[in-house]
């Protein structure tokens, strides 16, 4: 089974927008974060593997573009 296989996806919603990350490896362990609808195109990716917190703290602070 892949590392970035669909069980590992989680949503969550920040400032009522949602957001699905995951977990995969690039260069090591990452966590993709993507903004929902998909059809935005909206990903980063940062290292290591972030809880909801984590990723929340990442939106907000290294790519606060992704909220608006």
């Amino acid at each position: 089974m892949p590392a970035t296989s669909t069980d590992r996806r989680q949503r969550i919603e920040i400032d009522g927008k949602p957001f699905l990350f995951q977990h995969g490896y690039r260069f090591g362990k990452v966590t993709y974060i993507t903004r929902l609808p998909l059809s935005k195109s909206m990903t980063v990716f940062t290292p290591g593997h972030l809880s909801a917190a984590e990723v929340e703290a990442v939106v907000r602070g290294d790519n606060p573009w992704m909220l608006e």
